[in-house]
């Protein structure tokens, strides 16, 4: 009986571990075929950029884990099936042996009761007593044997049927395999096609270096108006007297803000990340240095911008050159929407989480569309994928 609730664990613990990673393949095709709409989006663009590279290297990611999420799979079904193999003989050995034992008792029982046998071991017995646990010693041994070799093919019959589902789910995983394989052609070509952008955009790399540092001037731009929102508070508060720089409401939120860290929603419906927080070197221009306050955020062309927490819009603005910005306060925790249009809230509104701020706006020239997102504590930066929910 250990042997089979052991077999159960295991599997548990195996099928645990197949969903788990099944899930995490799944989420990366969804971000490849999201991928894929961010780049059919840009044909007919009048020219290449950055961001269409961002989007292949991200694509080309979520790919290898893709692969590598069927080649974890495909391996922890086969140490399941192995596992399986292992019980099922341990079990046909332990029936055999069983069926040794009861066929041994049954001729050894046939021959003695010709003999009058059990006659004799009754009869032998001292005292009505001894007779009687006798011969129910006979029958819950008889079924004793019975049920458990009765138990014991069951077990087996039901271990065979989980190999040979199991056994079949790596055949699918194979065929899987095979046909990703056969999609590396397309990948091939998606190669192909970052290294030409690259190429191209080798010529113009002091272009690059120029659109880099105009991002960086509209993030110091951006980081200015932030820390004179926060000057302008302070300046109020002291004008007030007030003891204390926040209300007991903007600590709570402040508070709840901190709690749901890793668990915000993304400030846009679908996305994907396109330029990381904090300073790194380009992937595929090793001379070119980059710096972000926040994230770059690659969406669809009509895609509304949200609130990832409610809180009260500090200051709406546009920056000469630039779309809209809107700045959200969640006690001392801010909040920052860069590159929006057709703006729908005014500041001192309240808004309450997953509130609709306006579009992302689409550049025609090169069909991108791209939300900068930012995330402060008071005038200290913070990562803002560390809290969003994955």
């Amino acid at each position: 009986m250990l042997l089979y609730v052991g077999l159960l664990s295991w599997n548990g613990f195996g099928q645990d571990s197949v969903d788990k990673i099944r899930k995490e393949r799944e989420k990366a095709l969804r971000e490849i075929d999201y991928s894929n709409k961010l780049l059919n989006e840009t044909i007919g663009k009048t020219k290449e950029s950055l961001n269409e590279i961002n989007i292949i290297n991200h694509k080309l990611k979520k790919r290898r884990d893709y692969l590598n999420g069927l080649e974890l799979e495909v391996n922890v079904l086969s140490e399941i099936i192995d596992e399986n193999s292992i019980t099922v003989n341990e079990v046909k050995k332990e029936i055999s042996r069983l069926q040794d034992i009861y066929a041994s008792i049954i001729v050894s029982l046939y021959k003695k009761r010709s003999n009058n046998y059990y006659i004799m071991y009754f009869l032998a017995s001292e005292n009505i007593n001894q007779l009687y646990k006798r011969i129910r010693f006979i029958r819950i041994y008889n079924n004793y044997l019975k049920n458990q070799t009765a138990r014991l093919a069951e077990m087996e019959d039901e271990l065979i049927t989980k190999n040979e589902e199991l056994n079949k789910l790596v055949l699918e995983k194979n065929s899987l395999m095979g046909r990703t394989r056969l999609e590396s052609a397309v990948i091939a070509q998606e190669v192909e096609r970052k290294r030409r952008i690259v190429q191209d955009l080798k010529k113009k790399e002091n272009e690059i270096k120029n659109e880099i540092r105009e991002k960086e001037k509209t993030a110091r731009k951006l980081e200015n108006e932030l820390k004179k929102i926060i000057a302008e508070e302070r300046a109020r508060i002291k004008k007030t007297n007030a003891k204390e720089n926040y209300t007991p409401e903007e600590r709570i939120i402040s508070s709840d803000f901190e709690k749901n860290k890793g668990r915000l929603p993304w400030p846009t419906q679908q996305g994907i990340i396109t330029g990381q927080y904090g300073e790194h070197d380009h992937p595929d221009y090793k001379s070119v240095k980059i710096r972000n306050d926040g994230v770059y955020i690659a969406t669809t062309s009509g895609e509304l911008a949200r609130t990832i927490f409610k809180g009260v819009v500090s200051r709406v603005f546009a920056i000469p050159g630039e779309n809209y910005t809107v700045i959200i306060k969640h006690g001392n925790y801010y909040t920052l929407y860069h590159n929006l249009v057709n703006v729908r809230v005014k500041a001192g509104q309240n808004v309450e989480i997953k509130e609709i701020l306006g579009n992302v706006f689409t550049n025609v020239k090169t069909k991108e569309t791209t939300l900068y997102f930012q995330v402060w504590k008071e005038t200290e930066r913070s990562d803002p994928e560390l809290w969003l929910v994955h």
